[in-house]
């Protein structure tokens, strides 16, 4: 389990309602049911609309893997793997296609596969070509999963300025009435839970789960070109010590020392 999202969450829930605690005479107004319909249901509504419900499910299955599960990846196993690859490439054909089920990387493992392509009349560049346009492909596809998150954060505050308007209407309605001096204050703060609502969705959910996802793809990313690298330094049946000094040029030196030191 990804211990960090999960206790920033937590942070943020605890912060939020401590804060609302420590204002409010009475923590009761934010319960209030016609911010919560105007603002989680009609962003669920254009959610819908949006985005096929098919794909809003997906990407929820996506989001509690990434986002609960360990997202950071681990370069030291990944260079490991790389290297342990390229000494069986330089022992023989054999051993290294009796390597390649040990491997636990999938991307690394498909792309192994790639080398024997090389031997049916396909030249380096174009195995190269189809390896970058798999990164590619992977690239654009996370990154879509984070867009969406990120035009859903668009929506609360809006409905949330939108059920405040309706709050204020009705408000305005009822100043003509007896004891309406009274009931302006309580009714004002009513009408503003809704911006809270929406305020506390987009900021506290949908921008930093976006957050995440960018994160994470650009160190998939990054993963992914260093195996493309290392697969055509290994097809190119280069030295292990060059191969692995070179994917271990994608990383910043710190790194490299972790890298070194988990080795």
């Amino acid at each position: 389990m990804n211990v960090g999202t999960l206790v920033g969450f937590i942070l943020a829930i605890t912060s939020f309602v401590a804060t609302m605690l420590m204002s409010f005479k009475n923590i009761a107004v934010v319960l209030d049911p016609h911010a919560f319909v105007i603002v989680v249901g009609s962003t669920v509504a254009v959610t819908l609309i949006c985005f096929p419900a098919g794909r809003i499910y997906e990407l929820l299955k996506v989001v509690a893997k990434r986002l609960l599960g360990k997202n950071n990846r681990d370069y030291a196993a990944l260079i490991q793997e790389i290297v342990m690859l390229s000494e069986g490439h330089r022992k023989g054909i054999k051993t290294f296609e009796s390597l390649i089920p040990k491997i636990q990387d999938p991307f690394l493992k498909d792309a192994a596969n790639a080398i024997f392509w090389v031997k049916a009349d396909v030249s380096p560049e174009e195995m190269r070509d189809l390896l970058e346009t798999r990164v590619m492909t992977h690239l654009k596809i996370y990154t879509n999963e984070a867009k969406i998150f990120k035009t859903l954060a668009k929506f609360p505050p809006a409905f949330g300025l939108m059920g405040t308007s309706i709050g204020m209407i009705a408000l305005l309605q009822s100043l003509g009435g007896e004891n309406a001096k009274n009931e302006v204050g309580p009714s004002m703060s009513v009408a503003l839970v809704a911006t809270l609502y929406g305020l506390v969705l987009a900021n506290f959910l949908f921008l930093p789960i976006a957050e995440n996802l960018i994160e994470q793809t650009n160190e998939d990313t990054l993963a992914r070109n260093m195996v493309v690298e290392g697969i055509m330094l290994i097809q190119a049946n280069k030295p292990t010590k060059y191969v692995e000094e070179k994917i271990k040029s994608y990383l910043l030196p710190k790194d490299r020392g972790e890298t070194q030191k988990a080795a």
